[in-house]
């Protein structure tokens, strides 16, 4: 991780001979504990979501630094606040330096600063239409939310009010924005099958269009979308790579979670058997532009992912770091493991919480 520091460093360095200005991290002196932060943080900020267990009342935001790993907040969100986050964390996206946190059971979206304070919210039980809030994409000043009685909301920035709603499918799931498209992937609990598109301008759909039955996850990799669900019966889980051009789409193999960073769709797929309690767990890379699939993508990992229930991967976009989400579910907290850019193991750390979801980088 020095080596991220010396990079940085000398660029900065060429920079200045360029007769450019001066690199953004030292234009502001960073403040540990502004805005009245009860916590002291690291400009190079990891909030982790755990989605904690159903009817709980424990998801928890905790907080660590990245360049360290060190877990400094436990409850980030509680320590804060004063008060709980709620039942069963849902998602947790970063816009505009800020981050905004569903929470399906509670089922509210609120607006945090990036100290984890938070600002405002939007409470969905005030819109019983709308059915219990999902996933979240942000652009051009505004939130949208997908929720479970069919919609994608819009939500405004400034005001955290939802200033419009578009009906899609049956139980809408994950939701991206690109190049003024908003898509959603919608389960049905497995009875649809369909991609929902939309035009982000008129807010109004586009078209539907069919993939498979209980689709649940979308990212954007290389001007296609990678496209994840389970199947009618939730025993298989493919992944496609679908084509807004052509609409088309191809099988690449199947998974549970997927997250992309420079056109690399990394990829986790676990397997649950739930008569003895057990998981096997692999884990592999896609390059789009080349139709590869690397099985060894993350070198020398310890044995154990291997029977693991691996919740979540996230990646760090600054610097490429990947990092799997490992649950035990309400048996106790979850675990992080830590991979560089290339794909080496460099640790792991409690995520301070049940069921990790999700991690969001700040610095």
């Amino acid at each position: 991780m020095k080596s991220r520091q010396y990079f940085y460093g000398l660029l900065c360095g060429l920079a200045l001979c360029a007769g450019f200005v001066s690199c953004s991290d030292d234009d502001e002196e960073w403040n540990p504990t502004a805005d009245g932060s009860k916590v002291e943080m690291a400009k190079t900020r990891g909030f982790i979501l755990n989605e904690g267990t159903w009817n709980m009342n424990n998801a928890h935001i905790n907080y660590f630094d990245y360049m360290t790993d060190k877990v400094v907040a436990k409850d980030l969100f509680e320590t804060q606040n004063g008060s709980k986050l709620g039942d069963t964390g849902q998602d947790i996206i970063e816009y505009d330096d800020n981050l905004y946190v569903s929470v399906n059971g509670s089922n509210y979206v609120a607006k945090l600063n990036g100290y984890g304070k938070e600002l405002a919210r939007v409470d969905f039980n005030l819109y019983p239409h709308l059915g219990a809030v999902r996933f979240l994409a942000a652009n051009d000043g505004y939130v949208y939310a997908t929720s479970y009685g069919g919609f994608v909301s819009k939500i405004d920035t400034k005001t955290m009010a939802i200033v419009d709603s578009v009906k899609v499918g049956m139980n809408p799931e994950q939701i991206i924005e690109e190049d003024g498209i908003i898509y959603c992937v919608n389960s049905g609990w497995g009875m649809d099958n369909r991609l929902s598109v939309i035009n982000e301008k008129t807010f109004k759909l586009i078209e539907h269009v069919e993939i498979f039955n209980n689709l649940q996850a979308i990212v954007e990799v290389d001007d296609k979308l990678a496209i994840q669900g389970y199947g009618p019966d939730y025993y298989d889980s493919p992944v496609v790579i679908y084509d807004p051009k052509t609409k088309k789409y191809q099988e690449i193999g199947y998974g549970s979670y997927m997250a992309e960073h420079d056109d690399i769709l990394y990829i986790t797929h676990t397997i649950s058997d739930w008569s003895t309690g057990t998981y096997t767990t692999s884990i592999y890379s896609y390059d789009v532009k080349t139709n590869k699939k690397n099985e060894n993508a993350l070198k020398n990992a310890p044995a154990e992912i291997a029977e693991s229930n691996v919740y979540g991967i996230s990646i760090n976009d600054e610097t490429g770091h990947i990092y799997l989400l490992v649950s035990h579910n309400a048996s106790g907290d979850g675990e992080v493991y830590h991979f560089d850019a290339n794909g080496n193991y460099v640790g792991k750390f409690t995520s301070g919480g049940q069921n990790p979801k999700k991690i969001i980088f700040l610095d």
